[in-house]
C-alpha cells in the first residue's frame, strides 16, 4: 500500500473533505441529535404509559397518525425549504423542536399527548428535509456523506440507549423528564450547530420554485415509494424480528438484544464501505437490487429458525441478521443516491420533501405487515414478505436504471 492510500492521507482527505463543505458541523449535529432520540425512544413509551397513565393503543394510534401528518407534510415544506433556504429551515425547525420536546414534560392527558407529539412528529420532518437539502446543496460525494453520516447517528443511538438504562432503573417520573429536558437540550445543540454550515443561495427562480414539480415527477416519485417499501426492513428488525424470536424459537430471550448489537456493530463499521458501489444512477440501482435479495435471504433464514433447536437456533438467527444488515446497507446507500441524483438540482428541498414522504410507506406498513404475515404464517410469511424484497428491487431497479437527468442536469425553470 503507497503512502498517499494509507489511512493517514485517508483521514485527511476526509478532514479536508468535512472542512470545506461544512460536513463536520452536519456529522457533530447528527451525533447529538441521535444521542437524544437514542435515549427518548427506549424512554418515552414507558414515560407515557406507565407514568402518564395512556393506554398503549392509544400510544400507538397517535404514532401512526403522527407518521401520516409528517407525510402529508413533507410535500409543504419542501417547497419552503428551497424558497427560504435549507440551512435557515434546518436551524429554525430545530430549535422550534428542542422547544416541543420539552413541552412533553406538560403531558398528563391523552388530548395533550395528542397536540405535542403531532407537532414534534412534523417539526422533526422539516428538519430532516431542510438538513437533507443542505447536503444535496454543498456536499459532493453525497453518498459517501450519508455512510459516515449513518455510522454516526448509529454511534449516538448506542450511547443514547445505554444511558437510557439508569432512568428505566429509576423508573419515575422524575427520571424520565431527565431524559426529556436532555434531549431538548441536544437537539438545541445540534441546532447550532447546523447554523455554523455554510449556507447555500437561495437562486432558484419563483416559476421553478412554484412548480411543485417534484410531486409530478412520476419516475421519482415511484422509485421515491420503492425505497419507501424497502424501508420495511427496520420493522422487521425491530418488530418482527424480536417477537418471532420470543414467541417461535427456543432462542434465549437476550438473544433479540444480541442480534440487534450485530446489527449495529455492522452499521457502524461497514456502513461506508458497503455505499462504494452505489455512488451513480446505474450502480446504485444494481445495489438496491442486490440489497433486496440481501433482505430475501436474511427474512427466510428468520423462518427457518422456527424450525431449528438449540444452538442451530442462534446461528441461524445470528447468520440472518448479518445478511440482512448487509442488505440494509445497500438499499440505504442506493436509496441516497437516488434521492439526490434523480432530482432537480435547483429544487432539493421539493424532492428531498417527497422522498420524505414516500419513505413513511415502510413506516407505516412494516408493523402491520410483519406482525400479521410473519407471525401469523410462520416460515411462509417470512418468505413471503422476502419475495417482496426482490420484487420491489428488481421494480427499482428497472424505474431507476432508466435514463433521464441527475443532480448535475436541472430542468430549465420554464418547464414547471
Amino acid at each position: 500500500m503507497t503512502k498517499g492510500r494509507g489511512l493517514p492521507a485517508r483521514l485527511a482527505a476526509l478532514r479536508d473533505e468535512l472542512t470545506a463543505s461544512g460536513g463536520g458541523y452536519l456529522l457533530g449535529a447528527t451525533l447529538a441529535q441521535s444521542v437524544g432520540q437514542g435515549a427518548a425512544m427506549a424512554c418515552n413509551a414507558v414515560f407515557f404509559v406507565h407514568i402518564v397513565g395512556l393506554a398503549p393503543g392509544a400510544v400507538g394510534a397517535v404514532q401512526s397518525a403522527a407518521a401520516l401528518t409528517s407525510m402529508a407534510l413533507a410535500v409543504v415544506i419542501g417547497p419552503i425549504v428551497d424558497r427560504t433556504g435549507a440551512r435557515a429551515v434546518a436551524f429554525r425547525l430545530g430549535l422550534s423542536l428542542a422547544g416541543a420536546v420539552a413541552a412533553y414534560a406538560l403531558v398528563f392527558d391523552l388530548l395533550g399527548f395528542v397536540l405535542v407529539h403531532l407537532l414534534v412528529a412534523a417539526l422533526r420532518t422539516g428538519r430532516q428535509i431542510g438538513e437533507n437539502a443542505l447536503i444535496g446543496q454543498l456536499v459532493d460525494a453525497r453518498t459517501k456523506f450519508r455512510a459516515y453520516q449513518r455510522s454516526v447517528q448509529n454511534i449516538g443511538f448506542s450511547l443514547g440507549t445505554a444511558a437510557a438504562a439508569i432512568p428505566l432503573y429509576l423508573d419515575t417520573r422524575a427520571a424520565y423528564l431527565v431524559v426529556i429536558f436532555l434531549n431538548a437540550a441536544v437537539i438545541t445543540v445540534g441546532a447550532l450547530l447546523l447554523r455554523a454550515v455554510p449556507g447555500a443561495p437561495v437562486t432558484v427562480p419563483r416559476r421553478a420554485r412554484t412548480a411543485w414539480r417534484a410531486i409530478r415527477d412520476r419516475r421519482y416519485v415511484a422509485v421515491g415509494l420503492l425505497c419507501g417499501l424497502m424501508e420495511i426492513r427496520d420493522s422487521v428488525l425491530t418488530v418482527g424480528l424480536p417477537l418471532w424470536v420470543v414467541s417461535h424459537t427456543d432462542a434465549p430471550k437476550p438473544v433479540v438484544a444480541a442480534l440487534l448489537f450485530v446489527n449495529t456493530a455492522l452499521v457502524i463499521t461497514l456502513q461506508v464501505r458497503a455505499s462504494r458501489g452505489a455512488a451513480t444512477v446505474g450502480g446504485a440501482a444494481r445495489v438496491l437490487c442486490a440489497g433486496g435479495a440481501a433482505l430475501a435471504v436474511g427474512c427466510v433464514l428468520f423462518g427457518l429458525a422456527g424450525g431449528t433447536g438449540g444452538l442451530w437456533t442462534v446461528a441461524v438467527l445470528v447468520a440472518g441478521a448479518v445478511v440482512l444488515t448487509f442488505g440494509e446497507m445497500w438499499t440505504s446507500a442506493s436509496s441516497w443516491t437516488l434521492s439526490y441524483d434523480l432530482a432537480d438540482a435547483g429544487a432539493h428541498g421539493q424532492y428531498q420533501g417527497v422522498f420524505e414522504m414516500t419513505s413513511g410507506i415502510g413506516v407505516l406498513a412494516g408493523p402491520i405487515l410483519c406482525t400479521t404475515v410473519a407471525l401469523s404464517f410462520g416460515f411462509w410469511g417470512w418468505a413471503g414478505i422476502g419475495a417482496g424484497f426482490v420484487i420491489v428491487g428488481l421494480a427499482a431497479r428497472r424505474i431507476a436504471g432508466r435514463g433521464g437527468r441527475g443532480v448535475h442536469q436541472p430542468v430549465p425553470a420554464g418547464t414547471g
